[in-house]
């Protein structure tokens, strides 16, 4: 069975704990292509736990690069009714 190519949208612990479900097997049939964060400061903490998994700061950038199936959004809840 093919993977599902995934692009994650944001950085948090919650990211990295979905992330690490996935590694565990948890989480079947997918893998993380990409993690986009327009705060260019979250690409040092994403490169230390994900060296593997590039990061954008331009999420079309990303979307063409990576060719990116599925997107996975992270972002504060604060921001939810927006």
């Amino acid at each position: 069975m093919e993977l599902l190519r995934l692009g994650i949208v944001g950085w948090n612990q919650e990211v990295n704990d979905y992330i690490s479900l996935i590694n565990d097997g948890l989480i079947e049939n997918i893998d993380v292509v990409a993690i986009f964060d327009k705060d260019i400061s979250m690409k040092r903490i994403v490169n230390y736990h994900y060296p593997d998994i590039p990061f954008y700061c331009n999420y079309k950038e990303m979307m063409d690069c990576e060719n990116v199936e599925a997107v996975l959004s992270f972002h504060p809840s604060l921001l939810h009714s927006r």
